[in-house]
């Protein structure tokens, strides 16, 4: 491992930390693309998507847990949404981190860049929130839309909260408030299973994701301080524009 290796790990994981606390997610619809592209702009040799999947999937472990820390002692946390969502998202990511191996490197980012394109339209939808008071959740949707989400997760390697926060806000009508107090434990819960299975398979490169790591856990707290004092909608335009730049990095 380069120097340039390590500072580009280092890189990366500040701004995936920071990205992370600010929006709610895990910093996986920056991290993927950004482990992919950067070490060939710098001369150094890229990762492939597989390594790169493993990476991330550390990253968003660690960086989600930071969040998860301070988010479930805000106001707006359900742990009846986190415990039926999160527990489909477990079993999905497990089951697509295993067919992972069955995939190419080009059908991996294609199911990158078609849920990132999915989430930018339900991003888009306007939708009417429920008002906090009137929350309720049926268990069953919960459960089969967090499978559905935790399986596409499993095959990139992210804990999914760049999908989650559409959804919430697209589907359940949730306040942006309460989508992010709750996406990124959902996220951590759902990173658990991907992580352990590609650390098994082998694509967890123990020195790289250290790294990675330890930047993007120190920042992710100081994210989400300053998420607080952003207004929702501009939380909203951030996280579509996040996905915007990483499926053109893709494309092109």
């Amino acid at each position: 491992m380069t120097l340039i290796h390590v500072v580009l790990m280092l890189l990366i994981g500040v701004f995936g930390g920071f990205i992370s606390g600010l929006a709610g997610i895990g910093g996986a619809i920056i991290i993927y693309p950004a482990i992919l592209l950067l070490p060939p702009l710098f001369g150094t040799p890229e990762y492939s998507a597989y390594i790169a999947s493993g990476l991330t999937s550390s990253q968003v472990l660690f960086s989600t847990l930071s969040g998860s820390l301070s988010a479930i002692r805000k106001p707006e946390f359900h742990p009846s949404l986190v415990f039926y969502m999160g527990g489909g998202m477990v079993t999905g990511s497990v089951i697509g981190a295993i067919f992972t191996n069955l995939l190419t490197t080009p059908v991996i980012n294609g199911v990158y860049i078609c849920i990132a394109l999915l989430a930018l339209v339900l991003m888009v939808i306007k939708v009417q929130p429920r008002a906090e008071a009137n929350i309720h959740f049926n268990p069953y949707l919960l459960m089969i839309v967090g499978l559905c989400i935790g399986v596409v997760s499993g095959i990139i390697g992210a804990g999914g909260a760049f999908i989650i926060i559409p959804v919430l806000l697209a589907l359940f009508k949730l306040p942006m408030n309460t989508v992010v107090a709750n996406s990124i434990v959902i996220a951590f819960i759902s990173s658990i299973g991907a992580f352990l299975v590609k650390l098994v398979q082998g694509y967890v490169p123990l020195g790289n994701a250290m790294f990675l790591i330890i930047s993007s856990v120190c920042f992710a707290p100081i994210g989400l301080m300053v998420g607080r004092k952003l207004p929702n909608f501009v939380q909203k335009w951030i996280i579509s524009l996040l996905i915007i730049l990483a499926v053109i990095q893709l494309l092109f």
